[in-house]
């Protein structure tokens, strides 16, 4: 293979042992060979165009095409004879080269005349490159009329002329069953559906058809460097991994089989030594033609892009790869070119590891990368290790790397044992950091939640929002309380009417691990490592002695306003005009108290669930450039807002603002008091339960901040402790072992356990 440059990212993840390879996969997900020692460098260009969003983009031939929106004004007649103005949605067609910051409108591309002088609804599901610098688009019309829907392919040139045009009607298929379309070099047409794909020659005549179950969906055909085309579908291992499956369409079988990452998302077309490129975890991938096998190109991430947000991946013939994305409103295309890294300045590279990339931080570290040119986050997802026979082998592999020593500057919390890796003195104390913060300190945060997410008196999380977990009941049957013991809950247990149950399960197994999750901490004594032995014996006559429903529960809030529950497992995530203390209070006749689970130490049986928690490493190696983005978590995001998202905000101006808007009076879309709420209900999921919209009362609010301010504990259920008790409580509660043998192996090998993770 003769490469003009070397494909490297621009800056390389942290390497990992590789651990055998294969052909046709990846030795390791998150290796990167350095051939040549060239890396990417990315440039990025705003394109101007005459359109508000851009839905698709493809590149070749030394053209750029986008696909954006395009509104034009009808007319309709209203019911009394009146002219009604009507808006259409469409969409346009621009060309440009690549680097290029002027993007003109194709002006033969007019997808409102496919509406044959009706009204409806214009969508481009794809489009792609053809020969010598022509497009390819897939345009699906949806008339208001009652028409049925009809769906077009055709091609243009870059002045604008169309070349070609099929209605797909015309080849026997339905628009609305067709997920995915594509051509190939020698203008056949192929088009995939929920379980087939067919293909046809250039004059619409079927060449074959193949059945194919479980097929991605409307991305689920590409277009391969040597002019084949590839179904992405669900491999016939045992894994369930996903692979490209070549199409022979003159043979009408099957071709070659190539792989894709485990949980990968999407696939493009290649180009010179790539077959094809796709996307798994924050990485993009190219099958390279001469070694037979996928190649890791490039972190997502550390070429500060988006991959949310890439609408399309292409080589150019240089050896310079071309991207185009839409971060948000309008598009920008990047080229990133192959260079030497000598020509480059220094740069700090933090890595930052999690077993799951979100959107949102994904955003967040793009964000960061672009504003500090000196330092710079890279992503390493052990997703991309896989999920197929062993769902957990991505975090086994983290797991093993950290309690190897192998820390990440950055850590996402989700999943993870911190508590261990804070004992072993992994983590940074972030609390100096955030009282020395000039914009933060303790004043600016919730300092609850902050006292019960320290360890011995150390912060080793930041995190932008929290919930409350507990449990709620009846206040006249569970008392006007926010904590109680085992024998308080047997005492309520007693005076339940017959019939009625705790949580409502039908066997002491599924009773079992209800609770377990939540009432293992209370169990043990970390700081001592033992195990509290009254509190075990407790918590096993309970799960022995409760009693049981004959059938199951199919709604349990209705259950519980019949007084058939005593108490109802819940998650308070927010103050709003549909929070959840209405929705228990609604419950439970009008009254409830969040007595949470049971603690024989007297204390609070509920907890704080943090969110989307990023710890810093105690050898990270810019604790200041790392604390720059870690801050953001605490600072205000919605100063002049009414919604708070899905969970209650760490920022104290955040939470004072939510609750001065949750119980004074409904506001609009637009900040504004309402005249009136009206009689709207939100009605439970899976339930005859109507809760109606309104400000929380004052009551209500009151319960709420009662319950926050005794909470003294976080949600960070340790997986290996709450498997050792319940193997051993499943033995008591099936009969086979006594109550003092449970207690007596409980405490041995829990004793043993609390030990060796000391």
């Amino acid at each position: 293979m003769n490469r003009k440059y070397g494909i490297l990212c621009l800056f390389l993840l942290l390497c990992l042992t590789a651990c055998g390879e294969t052909p046709e996969a990846v030795a390791d997900p998150l290796q990167v060979e350095a051939a040549t020692g060239m890396v990417y460098v990315p440039e990025f260009t705003k394109a101007e165009f005459d359109a508000n969003y851009i839905t698709g983009a493809c590149a070749g031939g030394g053209n750029v095409y986008l696909v954006g929106d395009a509104i034009q004004e009808s007319e309709t007649e209203g019911p009394g004879g009146e002219t009604i103005p009507i808006f259409l949605g469409g969409t346009a067609l621009f060309q440009g080269e690549p680097g290029g910051a002027a993007f003109r409108r194709v002006e033969g591309y007019r997808s409102f005349d496919l509406l044959d002088g009706a009204d409806g609804y214009i969508m481009t599901p794809g489009c792609w490159p053809g020969e010598e610098g022509t497009v390819w688009l897939w345009t699906a019309i949806s008339p208001w009329d009652g028409q049925p829907s009809r769906a077009y392919v055709q091609q243009f040139d870059a002045a604008g002329k169309e070349l070609a045009r099929t209605e797909l009607s015309a080849l026997g298929l339905a628009a609305g069953d067709v997920r995915c379309v594509i051509t190939d070099r020698e203008g056949r047409l192929y088009a995939s559906t929920r379980d087939s794909v067919f293909a046809y020659d250039g004059d619409g005549r079927l060449l074959c058809s193949l059945d194919a179950p479980k097929n991605a969906g409307w991305d689920a055909l590409v277009l391969l460097a040597d002019g084949q085309v590839a179904l992405r579908t669900a491999a016939p291992a045992a894994d369930g991994a996903q692979e490209l499956r070549s199409i022979h369409p003159e043979a009408g079988d099957w071709g070659a089989s190539y792989p894709l990452p485990v949980g990968g998302g999407r696939v493009y077309g290649g180009g010179g030594d790539w077959l094809y490129f796709c996307t798994g975890g924050d990485s993009l991938y190219g099958y390279d033609i001469e070694a037979g096998r996928l190649e890791r190109l490039l972190s997502w991430t550390g070429v500060s892009i988006d991959s949310g947000q890439v609408l399309c991946a292409a080589p150019l013939e240089d050896g310079r790869l071309l991207t185009v994305t839409n971060p948000g409103s309008g598009a920008e295309t990047i080229v990133l070119t192959p260079t030497d890294p000598a020509s480059l300045p220094e740069v700090t590279v933090l890595t930052y590891a999690t077993l799951s990339l979100d959107s949102g931080t994904r955003s967040k570290i793009v964000e960061f990368n672009k504003a500090h040119p000196d330092c710079r986050i890279e992503v390493r997802d052990y997703s991309e290790y896989g999920t197929g026979p062993d769902p957990s082998a991505g975090r086994t592999r983290l797991q093993t790397e950290l309690l190897a020593g192998n820390i990440p500057d950055l850590l996402d919390n989700s999943g993870l044992p911190m508590g261990q890796y804070a004992r072993r003195g992994y983590l940074e104390d972030l609390l100096p950091w955030l009282e020395g913060d000039p914009d933060l300190g303790r004043e600016a945060v919730m300092t609850q939640v902050i006292d019960a997410a320290c360890r011995d008196g150390k912060l080793y999380q930041a995190f932008p929002s929290f919930t409350i977990l507990t449990a709620a009941g009846r206040t006249g049957a569970v008392g006007d309380r926010v904590s109680w013991t085992w024998a308080d809950l047997r005492e309520a247990m007693e005076a339940l009417p017959e019939g009625s149950t705790v949580f409502g399960e039908r066997e002491r197994p599924a009773l079992l691990d209800a609770i377990l999750p939540v009432t293992v901490d209370a169990l043990v004594d970390r700081e001592a490592g033992t195990v509290r032995e009254e509190a075990v014996r407790s918590f096993l006559e309970f799960c022995a002695a409760a009693p049981l429903r004959t059938e199951g529960v199919e709604d349990i809030y209705t259950a519980a306003l019949d007084g058939e529950l005593l108490l109802l497992p819940a998650e308070l995530t927010r103050l709003d005009s549909c929070a959840e203390v209405q929705v228990y209070t609604t419950a439970f006749g009008g009254s409830c108290s969040y007595v949470g689970y049971p603690r024989e130490d007297g204390g609070a049986g509920s907890f704080f669930r943090l969110w989307d928690g990023i710890s810093m490493a105690s050898g990270c190696k810019n604790k200041e450039a790392a604390w720059s983005f870690l801050r953001e978590a605490f600072l205000p995001k919605y100063p002049t807002g009414i919604y708070f998202g899905p969970a209650l905000p760490i920022s104290r101006a955040d939470f004072d603002r939510m609750t001065e808007i949750s119980t004074g009076p409904m506001l609009d879309e637009t900040g504004q008091p309402m005249e009136t709420a009206g009689p709207a209900c939100v009605m439970m999921p899976d339930s005859d339960l109507a809760i109606p919209i309104r400000p929380v009362t004052q009551e209500e609010y009151g319960h709420f901040m009662v319950l926050f301010n005794a909470v003294d504990q976080v949600y960070d259920p340790d997986e290996a402790l709450t498997a050792i008790i319940r193997e051993e409580a499943l033995s008591f509660l099936d009969g086979s072992r006594t109550l003092d043998d449970t207690v007596r192996l409980i405490e041995n090998r829990g004793k043993l356990y609390l030990q060796e993770t000391k």
